[in-house]
């Protein structure tokens, strides 16, 4: 949930499986240290695939697993830069990134494409460090941009395979089932859905996991989300069953198994 398009608040545009997850650009607002950007990564790919090192078939039957974005908006709403794009053209920026990728993939040989959507940004324990954000609800005006930008992704999907001949795309719908973790916690293992486990202050969202003064939770597959920012290990394993074999409220038109066993020519 926690990576990026690694979009500026101040200028967008400057500048087996196969998992792209983290920046596709170097110039975020929100990024993580020490994480190579996804032009970099996707370079490195082409050169690979340039040289032979990659079997083309191989890429043909494997996987490429997309989920990005959640730093982007969550930046959005940081005090530091403030943004200069209205959150729609923000989020119309974010999605032409996204096309993007999916072009530079396909044209690489992937055949077998899923966008996972984001998941509900705006309840995650750091919007405790967000102006105006509240802390007995979800940040509104962030799940918002995350919903839009989640309905892009879904159209994007819807049009795989027009725009992309012999390749099959698959939506995950991330947003809506953790939600529902959210509305009926104790049916999925859950007994707190809205602190950290790991962390310090308001919700656990003060401060990161590991910093000096953090606490920990006694079990951690108790709580929806680990740290300040990520989901526990309890909520990807449930996620992650969600879009293997669930059906289409979780992932459609089909989910991950049988993506991975399609026959395609």
């Amino acid at each position: 949930m926690a990576t990026t398009l690694g979009m500026s608040t101040e200028h967008v545009s400057k500048g087996s499986d196969r998992r792209f997850g983290i920046p596709l650009q170097p110039h975020t607002t929100y990024t993580t240290k020490g994480v190579i950007p996804i032009q970099d990564q996707l370079q490195q790919f082409e050169a690979l695939v340039e040289q032979n090192q990659i079997d083309k078939e191989l890429l043909r039957r494997s996987l490429f697993l997309f989920e990005s974005g959640s730093n982007d908006i969550f930046g959005y709403f940081l005090p530091f830069a403030p943004p200069t794009l209205s959150p729609d053209a923000y989020v119309q920026a974010m999605l032409a990134e996204v096309g993007s990728f999916v072009d530079r993939i396909y044209k690489l040989g992937a055949r077998r494409i899923a966008l996972f959507s984001l998941g509900p940004v705006g309840c995650v324990p750091a919007r405790a460090l967000l102006p105006g954000a509240p802390v007995d609800r979800c940040f509104g005006k962030l799940n918002k941009m995350v919903k839009n930008y989640n309905q892009g992704l879904e159209n994007l999907v819807k049009n795989v395979a027009v725009k992309y001949p012999g390749a099959v795309g698959v939506y995950g719908v991330v947003y809506q089932t953790v939600q529902l973790f959210r509305a009926m916690p104790t049916r999925y293992g859950f007994i707190n859905v809205t602190h950290a486990c790991c962390g310090s202050g308001t919700l656990g969202g003060m401060m990161q996991c590991g910093t000096e003064g953090y606490t920990l939770c006694s079990n951690p597959n108790h709580f929806l989300f680990w740290d300040y920012f990520h989901p526990s290990e309890h909520t990807y394993k449930l996620l992650s069953e969600a879009l293997w074999s669930g059906g289409q409220i979780q992932i459609r038109p089909i989910n991950l198994k049988t993506l991975a066993n399609l026959t395609l020519h």
